[in-house]
């Protein structure tokens, strides 16, 4: 995506003061929100959003976004997984939402932002299929490290809470097998993320299969 696609707010919306103040106050109360889970969630937990929202901030850089549109992509990259913590992963990006809706009308946060980002976070649904800039900004921030050296030792995270998750172990050749289904059917949505990630991103994918093969020949 190596265009601008039209986003449906004035670049004037929101100043930098204001937009800083705003995000100060919604990393507390997610910061909040997400520690208060302990262990239970050995991946979509705070050190994973924090992550999210770095990726974020770096890609929204190179995009230059104004004031109100680089708000949208931090705000969301916030709020897009704390659906976790109330309930299961099916349908977490819609709680994550009515989260936010609600926490941003405290806020006093004018409605057309409050729907971008709202769009922003259901975009992170997969498989991800983001209709603008904003939404591809996210959507890339969110699954940013299938395309780096972290790949493996968050997937493991990401097994590990879904162990926890169904109390039951997952075995590594079928854990793996859909991990590679996954990067297989993946693709970054800026251009930013396809120029710098698909070739680690293409690496990541070629130990996977490796590791699927030492699996299926240790099972014989």
């Amino acid at each position: 995506m190596g265009f601008r696609m039209p986003v449906a707010t004035p670049s004037n919306l929101l100043t930098l003061m204001k937009t800083d103040s705003l995000l100060d106050q919604i990393k507390a109360f997610v910061s909040a929100q997400l520690s208060a889970c302990g262990n239970e969630l050995a991946y979509h937990n705070l050190n994973h959003t924090l992550s999210v929202v770095k990726n974020a901030s770096r890609i929204a850089e190179y995009y230059q976004l104004a004031d109100s549109e680089r708000f949208v992509v931090i705000a969301a990259s916030w709020f897009h997984d704390l659906g976790y913590v109330n309930g299961d992963p099916q349908g977490h990006e819609q709680r994550g939402t009515s989260i936010f809706r609600e926490f941003a009308n405290s806020l006093f946060i004018e409605d057309n932002l409050i729907e971008l980002v709202i769009g922003c976070i259901l975009a992170t649904t997969l498989p991800q299929k983001p209709n603008n800039l904003l939404e591809s900004i996210v959507c890339d921030a969110d699954l940013y490290h299938f395309g780096t050296t972290e790949f493996a030792g968050k997937d493991a995270l990401m097994r590990e809470e879904t162990r926890r998750r169904l109390k039951t172990d997952i075995p590594a050749a079928s854990w793996l097998a859909g991990s590679a289904k996954l990067l297989r059917s993946h693709q970054f949505c800026t251009a930013y993320c396809q120029d710098r990630l698909a070739a680690q991103k293409q690496e990541n994918f070629r130990q996977l299969e490796a590791r699927i093969q030492a699996s299926s020949k240790a099972d014989q």
